[in-house]
């Protein structure tokens, strides 16, 4: 599990040379880190002058929270050669969070001692912070550089420290070039979805493209520490996760109880409420034809966004992807669009960001003379069978997405032993998320609309 830190290179008469903003985490951000960090972007005769330090990102821009973040804005300046002249510039920096002991600090370390080999570009996340990039990401994008094509579009790295206990890296500072995240309480419009669409196709094609080109290896035998050991079902630290997700299921009984028009999906969930998380697992699973390298965490808050002067999005960056990991295609599909957009979205414009996806996709195979490997009707049937991923992640993410900071669930403070403690707050959050008029209960019952027309209603 990583931290963030912005490194700010633009001078400002308000903030001090060689101070910080006190947090233990940032004695890890080195001044060889940023040294290296500096002259990869800048080049071998650009020298280091002052950095500071500063944190920047808030409580709950993930689905949870992490209450000792790590995540600052460093001011650095530096010159080059023999100039006289001082300039500034910006960088991302992500920390090891130095998480007291817990299990799902433990399930985190596992998690990063796992992806160690992989992770020398990388990306922010609020809850975990890990890399998986320069290994992956750059080879992927080497594939679609020869074929012309634009890479991929996550962010660049520059420097890192892989010392245990002591991870880091330094990255592209996105913000200052214009990108944003998008309110994570507002779903995502049209005009965001097909940006993340034809990216998500790009991303899946370029890893058919690497794939072919490591065998007769496999990702995990080419990629040291590729597998995931926690997750698994059998995992105990994953089964704090499922207790989370029965909790919530429980919670949406509660609310469908109410509404004659859910009957069917109330008693469904009752039925399976127990084992609904599993289906978080089972949604990832690869099934040739359709096995690609997915993003693993794609909602709105793993994105950025760029704007033009009429607020219209004109660009996006992928951002933490530290769970990347083989998969379907249709998983980061159902994903996206049961955590970031709304129903009514769904409803009139997803048959067409699916075709565009399909574009996307296919345009990048064909350029490399490579067949497609699945077939638009077999995606979108793909899609559909992979469904109750989708309302799971739903369930599970849209009181993370749309509570108040405060009221944000502290991820790695949740045990076994306190689930008691989580289910009441998590029923005391319910309840207020709908009796506040907005986007929760619209979002939310728009899942079992969608789950009322749905294959699994009727077949499990």
């Amino acid at each position: 599990m990583f931290i963030s830190f912005l490194l700010f290179r633009e001078e400002r008469d308000y903030m001090p040379e060689n101070t910080t903003v006190p947090n233990e985490n940032h004695e890890l951000i080195t001044e060889e880190l940023v040294r290296n960090g500096l002259q990869k972007d800048k080049g071998k005769n650009a020298e280091l002058l002052s950095w500071n330090i500063k944190d920047f990102t808030n409580k709950g821009d993930g689905y949870t929270s992490f209450r000792n973040k790590c995540n600052a804005l460093q001011h650095v300046k530096y010159k080059k050669g023999n100039e006289e002249s001082q300039s500034e510039a910006s960088y991302v920096v992500k920390l090891n969070p130095k998480r007291p002991p817990g299990p799902m600090t433990k399930m985190m370390e596992s998690h990063v001692s796992t992806r160690r080999s992989v992770h020398k570009n990388l990306i922010e996340s609020s809850s975990i912070k890990l890399l998986i990039l320069t290994d992956i990401i750059g080879a992927m994008n080497e594939h679609l550089d020869r074929l012309n094509l634009e890479p991929l579009r996550t962010p660049k790295v520059f420097a890192s420290s892989t010392e245990k206990g002591k991870e880091s890296f330094v990255a592209e500072n996105l913000r200052i070039q214009g990108f944003q995240m998008h309110d994570k309480r507002q779903a995502q419009d049209v005009h965001h979805a097909l940006l993340v669409m034809e990216e998500l196709g790009r991303f899946h094609a370029s890893s058919l493209l690497l794939k072919e080109s490591i065998e007769p290896k496999t990702f995990v035998e080419k990629y040291e520490h590729f597998e995931e050991p926690w997750f698994n079902a059998d995992n105990d630290l994953f089964k704090v996760f499922l207790k989370m997700i029965e909790s919530q299921t429980e919670e949406s009984i509660n609310i469908l109880s109410t509404i004659p028009k859910y009957e069917r999906c109330t008693k469904w969930l009752k039925a399976h409420k127990e084992t609904f998380g599993l289906n978080f697992i089972d949604g990832f699973k690869p099934r040739k034809p359709f096995e690609v390298l997915v993003h693993g965490d794609c909602h709105t808050n793993n994105m950025l966004f760029k704007y033009n002067s009429m607020n219209e999005p004109v660009d996006m960056r992928f951002v933490d992807l530290q769970c990347t990991r083989l998969g379907s295609p249709a998983s980061d599909i159902d994903y996206f669009a049961y955590s970031s957009l709304g129903g009514e979205t769904r409803s009139k414009y997803f048959p067409k960001l699916l075709y565009t996806y399909y574009q996307s996709f296919s345009k990048v195979l064909l350029f490399a003379r490579k067949k497609v490997p699945f077939t638009f009707k077999e995606l979108e049937d793909e899609v559909e069978e992979r469904k109750i991923l989708g309302f799971v992640i739903g369930i599970m993410s849209l009181q993370f997405l749309l509570s108040e900071e405060d009221d944000v669930v502290d991820f790695g403070e949740l045990r076994e032993e306190n689930m008691e403690e989580f289910n009441k707050k998590n029923k005391k959050n319910f309840k207020k998320l709908l009796e506040i008029s907005g986007p929760f209960k619209d979002r939310f019952l728009s899942l079992f609309d969608d789950m009322l027309e749905s294959h699994i209603l009727y077949e499990n």
